[in-house]
């Protein structure tokens, strides 16, 4: 089930209506470099927002120019815009839905790239989430709820209606983050791999026995898109259990270090599975650990609450371990 994403609390289909009805400027508007921009704006905007919004708010029909309506936000580096951040006319919290914006399924045309993340009624829309625009820069009013972001969205009719992209408050769709981390951490799969050691065939007590992991190929490994977010894994170290039931170590698989070397300290000739020449045998064990990272239609990422690990399953062999004798003359 999918949730249409709600503009400061109003029910799906009546923000929809809404905003058909005041398209183009139902939230974001008047940037510097408008021709209805303030008075008094320059097309170089300053650094960082005053703390009054310089000039005179747009006055758009349909909405209130009351100055404490309006906030001057830094929607991007070096660029400032207007936003409205009352409660548009005709919004209520009295809708069917009680404002949670829930559905028996989408009420729009989501099959028209890139338009096909969530719906504002029967607008299909997609949005920046998370936001772009640092908290900090974010306006103090018009939240209704600590899930709504302030981020920039875009949306139109289908099957010709015109785009509109605004910024605002919205409360991500149910596909969103998390939940497509997940699904792109699912993505990823770990190669195939064989553990071997030496020396080979049979090792002895006392000996240092190396273990070897073949299959890693260059480290990467690439997930499937799943929405807007891509996983990758790099990888990081190898975990091996012995199976002599000392526990398991950890090695990065260099053919240049010893960290992958282990010690058995008894013979395995009482160990209830045997090689191919019918001799005991420990079994000893391996996985690959990566370590993993997101990107959000190809920039990096953070997703807190989302796995940044990742572990093949187990694979392994079998490890006969002899004892040397010593004949005294």
């Amino acid at each position: 089930m999918l949730r249409t994403a709600k503009l400061r609390g109003a029910s799906a289909a009546l923000a929809a209506a809404v905003i058909m009805a005041l398209t183009p400027a139902v939230v974001s508007v008047a940037s510097e470099n408008a021709t209805d921009a303030p008075t008094d704006a320059t097309d170089t905007p300053p650094a960082a927002p005053p703390t009054k919004s310089p000039g005179t708010p747009p006055d758009i029909p349909g909405l209130s120019s009351a100055p404490e309506c309006w906030e001057w936000v830094e929607v991007s580096p070096g660029r400032h815009e207007y936003v409205y951040v009352c409660e548009t006319p005709g919004e209520d919290d009295s809708g069917e839905d009680d404002g949670e914006g829930e559905w028996d399924g989408p009420t729009c045309d989501l099959s028209h790239e890139p338009y096909s993340e969530f719906c504002m009624g029967e607008r299909a829309c997609w949005a920046d989430i998370p936001s772009t625009i640092p908290e900090e820069n974010w306006p103090e009013r018009g939240r209704e709820s600590d899930s709504e972001i302030f981020t920039y969205y875009e949306c139109f009719l289908p099957p010709d209606g015109e785009p509109d992209g605004r910024f605002g408050w919205i409360d991500p769709y149910d596909e969103s983050l998390p939940d497509e981390g997940w699904a792109a951490w699912g993505k990823l799969q770990t190669p195939a791999f064989t553990l071997s050691f030496e020396p080979n065939e049979l090792t002895y007590v006392g000996a240092d026995t190396r273990f070897e992991v073949d299959g890693i190929g260059d480290g990467e490994i690439v997930g499937g898109q799943a929405g807007p977010l891509q996983a990758f894994g790099t990888f990081s170290h190898v975990e091996i259990d012995p199976g002599d039931s000392s526990g398991t170590f950890t090695c990065d698989n260099k053919p240049d270090t010893d960290d992958c070397e282990h010690v058995y300290l008894e013979t395995s000739h009482d160990q209830p599975a045997q090689d191919l020449d019918g001799r005991g045998a420990y079994t000893a064990q391996a996985r690959l650990v990566y370590d993993v990272t997101y990107t959000l239609r190809g920039e990096p990422i953070s997703l807190p609450g989302v796995p940044d690990t990742l572990e093949s399953p187990w694979n392994g062999t079998l490890v006969p371990v002899g004892e040397i004798q010593v004949l005294v003359q």
